[in-house]
């Protein structure tokens, strides 16, 4: 702490703060050697074994799948550079499965930066002594916490330590990505940059579940519930929830990033290096490794198959012929899997089927000719969790669907232009929801998917007519399944939006009245899913309605421009209903002969 605290550059850290605040500098470092205190490991005498093994009693439900070729690559990787681990956050468990994967690879235990609700003692006396860096929550107000963390950021990438933080900044909602945070990262890129001679390599790091207890919890807080507080009663409570098996817990790295790349493209003209610049970048695309890495798991195929399906129980058949056609573009695209998705009576995905019963977020009603499966009434949202953290995969497809569909519903001349121009607005209305790429890569991913559907489609005329033939002969339409959910969502509150005229809108007010109006939607039908009844949805909708300055606009036509926002989204839902009416149309049981089986591991 000393060596810290007594250093030239933190010397005149607090120097400046005591100019700025009027406060003494002693003072000052009295603060920050709290601050430090209640932040910094400390090694002491429970042996990294001993937490090892408690680390794996707790994640005892589940088997970790891991590449062991993958960990034996990074520990070569880590002879000659720091290395900082940046992994989705979907679980409590997160730091620990990781963990179990690193120390067969003989990994030192990383610093892994977590939020200081979990100091809870004595898991917060064993965690500091075994690497765990506690944080509060929020201080960005707190100038001498921001500068004793910055601080001691530094001293950790001198040293050469391992990192190991969650940038979304907390356990995501809804089973996608969360926008990052970019504070911590800002900090380590500072040390970067006193400590250039080593690199500092990013590691994007996916983890996803079979199943998961704690989802139900959170889904309780998407419909408006308040989150339980942590304690030792909640630490008991979820302990307990890990004794029985809930599958696989699945491991997988995405491509490292040099923070010295990254860095040496922020060149001015002089050839000044400006690494703050970085930050945002390095964020943005640790976020899309760690999507492209994810694998597509049992869970997520079934689910998806399960859910948007007009609130009806599907047979295995019915729910095979949604699967078949996904699973062929899956192949087709060498996305990345678990294993292959055996969809005969026995197998993974059965067992999955049964698990997801055995949890009560599937329903199975066996008293008919066969049985016939739907997800459990008020499950939705945990049954989403599992299928969101695959829809990234299919999201360019999704909006290509769409567009398409606008483009013939407004009779456009030049049908590809007319969808290129509609897919481009679906971005944005939908950029605070997903990754989507820069506009460039965009276009050649909506011209692949297009070509997809059909291989003439840049060169062929086509009338409106015929696009809406296209697709209802297309064995797969995806829109109404992967980006429905969102649009409803954000058209509910453009709606209680409008309704306000010209009036200053409060973002919390509207995020509660618009979950109040969601709910009734759904219990009157008028929502194709409870899906939508989402505070994350919301949030999201709110910054992007702020973004198109309709939060609190002094500007005249405020009204007027609500109103539009409104009418735009409910044009686009209707057009999702559209296409779900023509995939429920075409979605006749047809027995369809299973592709082989291909050799070897399904990632390559």
């Amino acid at each position: 702490m000393n060596e810290i605290l007594d250093s030239p550059e933190f010397r005149a850290t607090l120097q400046k703060l005591a100019d700025e605040s009027g406060k003494p500098v002693a003072a000052l470092r009295e603060e920050a050697a709290a601050d430090l205190k209640e932040m910094a490991t400390r090694p002491g005498n429970l042996s990294v074994a001993a937490w090892d093994r408690f680390c794996a009693w707790l994640s005892r439900a589940y088997r970790v799948d891991y590449r062991p070729s993958h960990v034996q690559k990074l520990r070569e990787l880590n002879e000659t550079a720091s290395l900082v681990f940046l992994p989705n956050h979907r679980s409590y468990l997160d730091p620990m499965i990781l963990r179990s994967a690193l120390a067969q690879h003989g990994f030192p235990s990383n610093n892994v930066l977590g939020g200081a609700n979990l100091a809870i003692w004595p898991f917060s006396e064993i965690g500091q002594r075994n690497g765990i860096v506690f944080i509060r929550r929020e201080f960005r107000d707190d100038h001498v916490y921001r500068a004793t963390l910055r601080a001691y950021l530094s001293h950790l990438i001198e040293k050469r330590k391992n990192l190991e933080w969650y940038i979304e900044g907390g356990r995501t909602r809804t089973g996608k990505l969360r926008p990052p945070r970019l504070g911590i990262l800002s900090y380590v890129m500072d040390a970067f940059s006193e400590h250039p001679d080593r690199d500092v390599l990013i590691i994007p790091t996916s983890i996803v579940y079979d199943q998961q207890h704690e989802i139900g919890a959170i889904s309780a807080e998407e419909m408006g519930g308040a989150k339980k507080p942590e304690s030792i009663k909640w630490m008991y409570q979820f302990a307990s929830s890990q004794s029985r098996r809930l599958g696989r817990a699945y491991l997988r790295f995405g491509e490292p990033l040099s923070l010295r790349d990254a860095v040496a493209l922020t060149a001015d003209e002089d050839g000044n290096l400006r690494p703050r610049l970085a930050v945002p970048k390095v964020a943005f695309e640790n976020a899309v490794l760690i999507n492209a890495a994810t694998p597509i798991t049992p869970g997520a195929l079934i689910t998806f198959a399960l859910l948007d399906n007009g609130d009806r129980s599907i047979t295995v058949l019915e729910g095979r012929q949604i699967l078949f056609p996904l699973v062929e573009y899956i192949q087709r695209r060498q996305l990345p899997m678990t294993e292959y998705p055996d969809l005969s009576e026995f197998g993974r995905m059965r067992e999955v089927l049964d698990g997801l019963v055995g949890e009560g977020v599937v329903s199975v009603y066996s008293g008919g000719e066969e049985p016939v499966y739907s997800i459990s009434s008020g499950k939705q949202h945990e049954a989403a969790f599992y299928r969101n953290t695959i829809i990234h995969f299919f999201l360019i497809r999704a909006v290509a669907e769409l567009a398409a569909l606008q483009a013939a519903e407004d009779d456009a001349a030049d049908i590809p232009e007319a969808t290129w121009q509609n897919a481009r607005r679906l971005k944005e209305l939908l950029r605070y929801e997903f990754f989507f790429p820069r506009t460039r890569e965009f276009a050649e991913q909506v011209r692949a998917e297009t070509t997809l559907i059909n291989p003439k489609w840049q060169e062929h005329t086509f009338s409106p007519a015929q696009v809406l033939a296209e697709m209802a002969g297309l064995p797969m339409l995806v829109a109404h399944r992967v980006i429905g959910p969102f649009l409803e969502a954000y058209t509910v509150l453009a709606d209680e939006l409008a309704l306000l005229g010209a009036q200053p809108a409060d973002e919390k007010e509207l995020v509660k009245r618009s979950l109040g109006v969601a709910q009734q939607r759904w219990l009157q039908r008028r929502l194709p899913t409870p899906e939508s009844v989402s505070a994350d949805y919301f949030r999201n909708a709110i910054q992007l309605v702020d973004k198109l300055d309709l939060l609190t606009s002094t500007e005249p036509g405020l009204a007027q421009r609500r109103r539009a926002l409104a009418e735009e989204l409910h044009q686009t839902t209707r057009r999702l209903d559209t296409l779900r009416r023509i995939a429920q149309a075409s979605g006749q049981p047809l027995l369809i002969e299973r592709t082989p089986r291909p050799q070897g591991d399904s990632n390559g």
